[in-house]
């Protein structure tokens, strides 16, 4: 009952945070740097947090874990990211479109507990499609800074029948959620109308900082049954070294101070601290549902 109640109390906040953003955004223009300085602040305050609790996590999956365990643990997550950055550097289009592909799976998650599957992974689409939908220039400009020369007409007619397909998924959630979550047919709602009114990277920002992130800690603060304060100690800690690594790994090929360099910043570390963390809680979701 307690956990029904704080994801109602979760999916108002965010609803009424997102219309908040829709009416400060129709009011202001923030060039693209300026909203990349947003993501970037956004993502290592809300959204890095949510995937430095993974250490937590693989000691949930192992049990009583040895010195050794542990050790294994972060060299098999460090090298399965440093394959990820390896290969963007390599084929970077072809990365990206793997991302989008990740990145769609791995949300579709946030409902696990309240749409049939079949739901699940719409909507979890529909949070890669309707931003690109919605706003092909925008996207064009970022797919071009991430490696990808992708003429925006090309993005238009590639994107029109699946944004067509996830408008009609995301009418289909909102109609199901009606009847059985009233309060998550609000937070679907918002985020059809984030990605019609907003920037994709506004967008991004307010559903991976403020909805992917925090629902993601619920649940494993909820699982494994661990205090506040130990959670964002491991947020803190790992958190300060993914994005030490990622300055590392990045800042002597792009100017991080430039749009395109914090581009590829925000979305090439998020892409390869992806990969690990998306087998790691596939894992995790998979256990903490069955109890074993």
């Amino acid at each position: 009952m307690a956990s029904a109640v704080t994801s109602n109390l979760h999916s108002v906040v965010f609803s009424l945070t997102a219309a908040l953003v829709i009416v400060l955004t129709s009011h202001a223009v923030f060039s693209i740097f300026s909203q990349l300085m947003i993501l970037t602040g956004a993502v290592m305050l809300a959204g890095l947090p949510h995937g430095a609790l993974d250490p937590l996590v693989s000691n949930y999956l192992m049990g009583a874990s040895s010195f050794r365990k542990r050790l294994l643990f972060y060299l098999n997550y460090l090298l399965k990211a440093s394959m990820a950055f390896i290969f963007w550097l390599w084929q970077p289009e072809i990365m990206l479109l793997l991302f989008f592909v990740f990145s769609a799976w791995h949300f579709s998650d946030d409902w696990r507990e309240t749409l049939p599957r079949l739901h699940q992974i719409g909507v979890g689409i529909s949070m890669v499609i309707l931003p690109i939908f919605f706003r092909p220039p925008d996207t064009a400009l970022l797919f071009s800074y991430l490696g990808a020369d992708w003429p925006e007409p090309m993005i238009r007619s590639v994107s029109f029948l699946p944004g067509i397909f996830c408008c009609v998924i995301m009418i289909l959630a909102i109609l199901y959620t009606t009847r059985n979550r009233p309060w998550m047919s609000f937070e679907l709602l918002s985020l059809c109308a984030l990605a019609a009114l907003t920037s994709p990277l506004i967008f991004f920002s307010v559903y991976f900082c403020l909805l992917h992130s925090p629902r993601h800690i619920m649940k494993v603060v909820k699982v494994l049954k661990i205090s506040a304060r130990k959670a964002l100690l491991y947020a803190i800690v790992f958190t300060f070294l993914a994005v030490v690594i990622t300055i590392f790994a990045l800042g002597s090929r792009v100017e991080i101070n430039s749009a395109s360099g914090l581009t590829q910043a925000v979305f090439i570390g998020l892409f390869c601290l992806t990969v690990p963390h998306m087998f790691l809680i596939h894992h995790f979701q998979r256990k903490s549902a069955t109890g074993d």
